[in-house]
């Protein structure tokens, strides 16, 4: 399935034995392009990893997903001048003052799982 949406993984890891790396995998091969953005890491399998949104090479992507809560105001702090569209906080990663951030930017936020939602998994 391909899809052309453009996304962005807020706090993905290089470990490949964790749930967020298996995410960014399987956004991969459901066709979206990925990014990701972890300021920890450069690299997860020749996958290049950025340290903020100014960074990446397109902005303004469709959608955002938070994978680290503790992370998650700060980023999206960040994002929210750049014309994102959506922000999915994974089961586990909710912040609330993130939301109302990004929901008074004009941003829609789910509190769902993405890969479940988008029948990804």
């Amino acid at each position: 399935m391909s899809d052309n949406r453009i996304c962005v993984v807020v706090g993905n890891t290089a470990n490949t034995n964790k749930y967020w790396y298996r995410i960014f995998r399987d956004i991969k091969k459901y066709g979206l392009k990925v990014y990701c953005i972890n300021p920890a890491i450069s690299e997860a399998e020749g996958n290049k990893i950025y340290p903020d949104f100014k960074s990446l090479p397109e902005q303004g992507t469709d959608l955002i997903l938070v994978a680290r809560p503790e992370i998650a105001a700060g980023f999206v702090n960040e994002a929210l001048n750049l014309n994102y569209k959506d922000i999915w906080f994974q089961p586990g990663t909710y912040s609330e003052e993130a939301a109302a951030k990004a929901q008074s930017a004009g941003i829609e936020v789910h509190d769902e799982c993405f890969m479940i939602s988008n029948n990804i998994w």
